[in-house]
């Protein structure tokens, strides 16, 4: 079944290139695109007025140099011009843009989510003239979810929530192959269990002529991977599963009965970061599942909430590093894994920086995984007394132990209800998710904008199916918990901005905001830390106190991080309006009628 959606998609997709082409060419085209090489993507700093990765470099250190925009003439930014990418809506009531445009000498790329992409012309500086437009047919009935696409030779490269990989002439806009890597049967080391819901919401990242894209849908009971495809051909070159199949190691580390490997989650739905010298990219990975519920999957549950580093050659692990074995509150840690290197303790390091969804931000050796230091950022954690200095796992941890005690008062066993004990700080949501962090190499800081706040939590307790997998119509569903979106069950939620010394580890400025931040951080020479905000406002903050210095009201919430770039010698600053319509959650009152669409907005002096 699925060949044949495949198939049919394949024809329509290849009849719409075709058409495209030939209304293209009653257009005037601009000149050729400059590949992107191995050398520019490895050396993109040294082109601060493009925008070529969608964390800005291999680092993941979403840092412009351009510093025309600062802190003594920010006060004056305005919008320069607007592009609708209304089309993410055909079909749909709502839309999920959390996806990062790229500029390329004064071509700007983006996606709408929703399988459309547009090459734009920014190059006037007053107007976004569309070039060319392609619809690579995603099916209404599939979320119209993106972070964003990435850039090679002379294509662009999207993954789609329906397990298909494409790529686009940058050129022409014609489509260039469209594989089925997702949703495939029988790769050696997994289950083959809940393959049909593998998807992609990690933007995928190029390296050395592969595309490198990782089921993000661990929790609707799949297993976590990464894979390499080829570049120009989209065949696939390895995958490696985070969930170890029995024979593997690490695969003792699920010391239960119930099969729970075969549904373990442990997926990557944030891109991640690449070491060239190394020759790894390192990723985070997400949440056991199920993941309120540790008693059905006792033992450590290798390789979730991790970093991992995977030689980009053959996939295999080189190194990692699980920050909570046993964990159970959706502390997943697939965000961010910024590369840094600066001094630490008086000594030079090659480092991996990462703010964590359970409350702390972690610095470790990126040669081999090593922890070398954890500093609180949100303003409580109760789930733990604190982090081990020498092994950094939690202070409660007992090797052991096939189910950890950690705190009991937080640590909600099947049963409890919230009278059991006391609110878990952070909540579930973190801390952070998957919302991009930034570094300034200049001052050594590192950045955050995500949520602080507690949950309460009921577990109910999984139901195993006979042969292994989780029986979704049980007590607990598929997750072990009570909606965890009820009224009164997240309190104190809002948002907040963060700031950590990397050389000392040390908590800089902290700033609270009235609603979560969705959207991430941009870091910039001129002094200002730029993000988006749920109650639809663009806003610039002061990158040392993190106060608020200009903001500008689109009218739609904003989930998608913004970028940087220049042209002509004039600097731009680039996001997209478009989160969905907003729940009736006590976290978002005030914000249940916010107007809904998908703009770019881009903003000049």
């Amino acid at each position: 079944m699925i060949v044949q959606e495949q198939r049919r998609a394949t024809f329509y997709l290849a009849t719409t290139a075709i058409l495209s082409g030939a209304l293209l060419t009653a257009v005037a085209m601009p000149a050729l695109s400059a590949d992107v090489t191995k050398a520019r993507l490895e050396n993109a700093d040294a082109e601060p007025q493009n925008w070529l990765l969608g964390f800005q470099n291999y680092g993941s250190h979403r840092f412009s140099r351009l510093n025309q925009i600062n802190r003594d003439n920010v006060k004056n930014l305005k919008v320069a011009f607007t592009i609708s990418l209304n089309t993410g809506m055909i079909g749909r009531k709502d839309t999920g843009a959390e996806q990062h445009a790229l500029v390329d000498d004064g071509m700007l790329y983006v996606d709408d989510g929703a399988g459309r992409f547009y090459k734009v012309d920014v190059r006037s500086g007053a107007k976004g003239a569309v070039v060319w437009r392609m619809d690579a047919v995603l099916p209404t009935d599939v979320s119209n979810q993106t972070r964003g696409i990435a850039m090679w030779g002379n294509a662009i490269y999207q993954n789609f929530p329906d397990g298909r990989v494409v790529a686009i002439n940058r050129d022409s806009g014609e489509l260039l192959w469209d594989k089925q890597i997702a949703r495939v049967m029988g790769k050696k080391g997994g289950s083959d269990l809940n393959v049909n819901v593998e998807g992609f919401t990690a933007s995928p990242l190029a390296v050395d002529g592969k595309i490198l894209v990782a089921n993000s849908k661990g929790d609707s009971g799949s297993n976590g991977w990464i894979a390499a495809v080829d570049a120009n051909t989209g065949a696939e070159l390895w995958r490696t599963y985070s969930v170890p199949a029995p024979g593997e190691p690490g695969h003792e580390t699920w010391a239960d009965n119930n099969g729970a490997w075969k549904t373990g989650g442990a997926a990557f739905w944030t891109t991640g970061s690449y070491d060239v010298g190394q020759r790894v990219t390192i990723w985070g990975s997400a949440n056991p599942v199920p993941m309120y519920d540790p008693e059905f999957r006792p033992g450590d549950n290798l390789y979730s909430n991790s970093a991992i580093a995977f030689d980009i050659d053959t996939g295999k692990i080189k190194w990692f590093f699980q920050y909570t074995p046993n964990e159970s509150w959706d502390y997943d840690e697939q965000g961010v894994h910024m590369l840094i290197d600066a001094p630490f303790n008086g000594q030079d390091r090659k480092m991996v920086g990462h703010f964590s969804r359970s409350g702390f931000f972690y610095q470790l050796d990126r040669t081999n995984g090593q922890f070398l230091n954890a500093t609180q950022f949100v303003e409580k954690i109760n789930w733990t007394a604190g982090i081990d200095p020498k092994t950094g796992k939690p202070l409660e941890y007992d090797p052991k132990l096939k189910l950890q005690v950690y705190v009991p008062a937080t640590r909600f066993l099947r049963g409890e209800t919230w009278a059991s004990g006391q609110p878990v700080c952070p909540s579930h949501e973190g801390g952070i998710r998957w919302q991009p962090t930034a570094y300034n190499p200049n001052t050594k800081i590192a950045y955050s904008a995500g949520v602080d706040g507690c949950s309460n939590i009921t577990n109910l307790g999984v139901r195993a199916l006979p042969g292994g997998g989780i029986d979704g119509a049980g007590p607990g569903g598929r997750a072990g918990a009570v909606d965890t979106h009820n009224k009164g069950a997240n309190p104190g939620m809002r948002g907040l901005l963060s700031s950590v010394n990397v050389t000392t580890g040390k908590l800089g400025a902290r700033v609270w905001t009235k609603y979560q931040n969705l959207s991430g951080a941009l870091a910039t020479a001129g002094g200002l830390i730029f993000t988006g905000n749920m109650d639809g406002a663009v806003s610039a903050h002061d990158d040392q106190t993190l106060a608020e210095v200009w903001r500008f009201d689109t009218g739609i919430a904003i989930k998608a991080p913004p970028i940087s770039y220049a042209v002509g010698g004039k600097q731009f600053v680039a996001i997209v309006a478009g989160a969905p319509q907003l729940p009736r959650y006590d976290f978002w009152v005030g914000l249940e009628n916010m107007g809904i669409g998908q703009v770019l907005y881009v903003f000049a002096l």
